[in-house]
């Protein structure tokens, strides 16, 4: 019996349903991949307005000599601050008529963007939509980026938060389309018209040895004394203004150590000077105080900050309260007024107003949380508390009880806690889909399967890579996104599971490793797509799984005919026919209408006529009328090149009817040709042609599927 992961798909299916999607994607509200597109508030008091450093990078963004601006510096230096002040002080200058870019674009980056989602998000912000982008090349859908960047009187600002999150990821789920990352780097240093790209990262993409022509960098490191001093100040902290100066100098003028040391105060209730002057914290001042300030802080979170703490730092991406509770408790019910959510809530709203979680909103406008980076960084060192029993008694007094503090400490304990965390946050994701959002079968678009993806790969992070493999399989997520273009994505998710990242059952390894063959195949990326084309074949005839070796040899003779190796293509569908021998009927059907496709592109019409109507003869024989829509259509194609009008018209048309009726969201591209056929014709002889066709329409289709009636 095939199972669900025994599919191939013909290549100008796929593509086609892609080409059709990714309108969808262009115009949906949040773009997939990209986690904020709007900046952080910068609202004074909370935040110094920097108004030197903004008038800085003002003046660069200004040059006409310069295209990018990459603002460097350690984390917490303040980078995506300055930014954002950039940012929110042009959408004020447009609010009141004067002058600013016309499209000013915000684009905060993962470690699970990829260039692709990347370059397809600015253009959206561009409003510049292409609805074949998935389809183009890597140097072509650069040129449509240049294009959109470089249009007259359209200037537009783009700024590409945490883009170190594209040079140096540290998830084994990266994804493809890094391949593209040079491609970008260079267009960076082209003429982009008046409009201007600002990269924040912890250090250039570029050689800073060398002069990049029109990139500039700007080095983040420190506020001054006055903004520090104004900082602390507003954020309630009592000192006299000596101590005020030590603690900036303690802290280097770095931002995020002063926000830290706040923090310290705040949560702690130490005084200032005990913990300028003490012994006891006299190594709070040696080495790296950033470091040994958030070591302290932790020291100081009660029970229901640390959970939060624990639970996001899990996360990659904003997520609402909601789900941390979730995490936290492994309860998914919990109320909005229950003392348990108010509890959260309040805390939550603590680490806030501290500057030590992010807020933003999602596109529905739920208030969104994400920890700092330090902050993620750290805990993932020490995820499980040194005292987990007092943490679990004080949570225990609200009716809480959280399964990330109940694991063994030590190194191993570490790694099943995390481990835990992710395949609780998988749960959450899990139901969140199955309560949320369209079911298998009624999918549309990639946002309908961003909670699967995401436990997908979150049952990846925890070491539960079967799962996530079952998983991936079970929901057809392998279809959906093939169907959407987003095969970079499903690059990443797919080499996850393979090793050395990832282990499964040896089966699925072939057919996994044969999927990212034949992905990397439609990216035009021969070299690897042959690699795992050979890894999974490999693997497949050494355990026996031959519908998997058929499966395999048919998606192999795909990327030869897209690398037009015509022969080898054609040696790997006769070597996949010979070895199905015929034992699945439906594989058969498909292995000959890619040999007819093959035939087709080669100009051997006879043989690819042949081919056509032993695989509309399987379709016949299973009675499957419903699956005829591409075949019809690619026959039909076939006989209008050999300028049989009305006999292709009648196919056609009838392919046309077959695939609405399934709901084939790729029959926009039929329809176009037969748009431009009508427009050829014009409307008069169009006409009088499909109705010609239209009478020999019973005629033509008895002698292609005789003996059963199509839908």
């Amino acid at each position: 019996m095939k199972t669900d992961r025994d599919i191939i798909l013909p290549t100008n299916q796929l593509i086609e349903q892609a080409q059709t999607s990714l309108h969808e994607q262009l115009v949906s509200l949040t773009p997939f991949g990209i986690i904020a597109t709007k900046p952080p508030a910068t609202d004074p008091p909370m935040t110094m307005q920097r108004a030197d450093e903004v008038h800085i990078l003002l003046r660069m963004v200004s040059d006409t000599e310069t295209s990018s601006v990459v603002l460097t510096g350690n984390p917490g230096a303040g980078k995506s601050t300055l930014a954002a002040l950039l940012y929110n002080g042009f959408e004020l200058s447009k609010r009141s008529g004067l002058p600013a870019p016309r499209y000013l674009v915000w684009l905060g980056l993962s470690p699970f963007t990829t260039i692709p989602d990347m370059i397809a998000a600015i253009l959206q912000g561009l409003e510049y939509p292409v609805e074949d982008f998935v389809l183009l090349r890597p140097a072509e859908q650069i040129q449509v980026l240049l294009q959109a960047l470089r249009r007259p009187q359209e200037s537009a600002l783009v700024i590409l938060d945490q883009f170190e999150a594209l040079l140096y990821s540290d998830t084994s789920q990266s994804g493809g389309g890094r391949g593209m990352l040079p491609l970008f780097l260079e267009m960076l240093q082209q003429d982009i018209g008046t409009s201007r790209i600002i990269l924040t990262s912890y250090q250039s993409p570029f050689d800073e040895r060398l002069e990049i022509p029109r990139v500039r960098s700007c080095l983040i490191s420190r506020i001054s004394i006055p903004e520090g001093l104004g900082l602390l100040h507003e954020r309630g902290l009592r000192a006299s203004p000596e101590e005020l100066s030590l603690i900036w100098q303690r802290c280097t003028g770095h931002i995020f150590s002063l926000v830290l040391f706040n923090a310290v105060v705040q949560l702690s209730g130490i005084s200032v000077s005990y913990l300028l002057n003490s012994p006891d914290y006299r190594p709070l001042w040696s080495g790296d105080v950033t470091m040994q300030l958030i070591a302290t802080l932790y020291h100081f979170l009660n029970p229901t900050q640390f959970a939060l703490f624990q639970a996001l730092s899990l996360f990659y991406q904003p997520v609402p309260l909601q789900a941390l509770i979730a995490i936290v408790t492994g309860n998914n019910q919990i109320q909005k007024q229950s003392s348990q959510y108010l509890l959260f809530e309040k805390e939550l709203d603590t680490l806030v107003q501290l500057s030590l979680v992010q807020c933003s909103t999602d596109r529905f406008g739920t208030p969104c949380y994400m920890l700092h980076s330090l902050l993620r960084q750290y805990m993932f060192e020490n995820f499980l508390d040194s005292n987990p029993q007092r943490r679990g008694e004080s949570l225990t007094a609200y009716g809480i009880t959280s399964p990330l503090s109940q694991v063994p400490s030590g190194s191993d304990g570490v790694r099943s806690a995390i481990a835990a965390g992710h395949k609780r946050v998988a749960t959450y994701y899990q139901e969140l889909a199955r309560t949320a959002y369209p079911p298998k079968g009624k999918r549309q678009k990639m946002h309908d399967v961003e909670p699967l993806i995401a436990a997908v790969r979150h049952l990846c992070l925890g070491g539960f890579w079967q799962e996530a493999c079952d998983l991936l399989f079970a929901e057809g997520l392998h279809e959906n996104l093939i169907q959407w273009g987003a095969w970079n994505t499903l690059i990443g998710i797919y080499t996850s599971l393979l090793p050395p990242f990832g282990d499964i059952a040896a089966r699925d390894q072939g057919i996994v490793a044969s999927y990212v063959a034949m992905l990397y195949a439609r990216l035009g990326e021969f070299p690897q797509s042959q690699s795992y084309f050979e890894q999974a074949l490999s693997l497949q005839r050494r355990i026996g799984d031959r519908k998997g070796e058929v499966a395999t040899l048919v998606n192999q003779g795909e990327m030869f005919r897209l690398a037009r190796d015509l022969e080898h293509a054609l040696n790997c569908f006769e070597a996949a026919s010979q070895l199905n021998a015929g034992s699945d009927r439906q594989v058969q059907c498909v292995i000959l209408h890619n040999m007819g496709l093959l035939y087709h592109q080669i100009k051997d019409f006879d043989q690819a006529y042949q081919c056509y109507i032993e695989a509309l003869d399987i379709i016949n024989e299973t009675n499957a009328p419903e699956s005829a829509g591409m075949v019809l259509t690619n026959l039909g194609m076939l006989l209008y090149q050999q300028k049989q009008f009305k006999e292709a018209l009648a196919i056609l048309l009838t392919a046309l009817r077959i695939r609405k009726k399934v709901q084939d969201t790729s029959v926009v591209v039929l329809e176009k040709f037969l748009k431009a056929v009508e427009q050829k014709l014009g409307p008069e002889k169009y006409g009088i042609l499909c109705q010609e066709a239209k009478e020999m329409q019973k005629q033509v289709l008895s002698r292609i599927l005789p003996a059963h009636p199509l839908p």
